[in-house]
């Protein structure tokens, strides 16, 4: 599938506009319809026991602060985003994940990343996983302070899973303009099936005009960051991968793949599940 249209999360501090940057370079080079979004909602959490005027008089003040931000953030999305480039703007009060997750439906992609705000006292950004497993759309979460968009070296983080499938899937449109694919299994004991599997992608990849390598990588150690040090390692500019082919129960009680690579924010992750 070609990628058409990408959805970027606007951080409302305008001091910051890495992602947004990265997501219209992007969007540059593929050709595609860039639609920034922006949400935030007003907490509820200063609403006393009696609530009354006082929570009322709360609510709206933050209404307006927010209200200010969207505007702001509209503002810098449309000063940033060059005239040749096709683009909307969709700003709402409401939570900003489930924002991003209900425009998905628009998108072919969706960018987001995390920033380090020196206006904003913490760190902001979506719930990356949540917005993995309710958009229904290939997630691209940027890496720190990158601001161009680069596909040259690609690893894939290759298990026969229906999550790793679709995530190969989605990243054909990358996987086809880089110069160098390695796909990764990290081995589990079954050293045929594992081959067997990765050579099937192979092959699956080169009917889609995409040469790529393969490695079957042993780990007796159960070390999960196998796949961020071996892309660190490759300096690879995007890594493909499925992710919760566990429950996110499960990942959060013993750790895994997933989150290990969630956290990898000085890689750009393309997640599908």
């Amino acid at each position: 599938m070609d990628i058409r249209s990408i959805l970027v999360n606007v951080d409302l501090d305008t001091a910051n506009s890495t992602v947004l940057r990265y997501a219209i370079n992007l969007a540059q080079q593929m050709d595609a319809e860039l639609i920034g979004v922006a949400a935030d909602d007003p907490s509820l959490a200063m609403i006393g026991l009696d609530g009354g005027v006082a929570a009322a008089d709360f609510y709206a003040m933050e209404r307006t602060e927010i209200e200010k931000h969207l505007a702001a953030a509209e503002a810098q999305f449309r000063a940033l985003v060059p005239p040749s480039l096709k683009s909307q703007w969709r700003a709402y009060l409401a939570p900003e994940v489930q924002s991003v997750i209900d425009t998905a439906r628009v998108a072919d992609l969706i960018v987001t990343g995390a920033t380090k705000s020196p206006t904003f006292q913490e760190q902001r950004r979506v719930d990356l996983a949540q917005l993995i497993l309710g958009a229904g759309r290939p997630v691209l979460d940027v890496a720190q302070n990158v601001t161009a968009f680069a596909c040259d070296k690609i690893v894939i983080g290759w298990k026969d899973t229906r999550e790793a499938r679709r995530a190969v899937a989605d990243a054909v449109p990358f996987l086809q303009r880089a110069k160098q694919v390695l796909a990764i299994t990290v081995g589990e004991g079954d050293r045929a099936a594992e081959r067997g599997s990765l050579d099937d992608l192979l092959a699956w990849l080169a009917r889609h005009g995409v040469t790529a390598s393969a490695d079957l990588i042993e780990n007796k150690e159960g070390f999960v960051d196998v796949l961020e040090s071996t892309s660190r390692a490759y300096q690879a500019d995007l890594v493909v991968s499925g992710a919760y082919g566990h429950s996110r129960m499960r990942e959060w009680l013993f750790g895994g793949m997933t989150r290990n690579l969630l956290q990898a924010n000085t890689l750009n992750r393309l997640f599908s599940n």
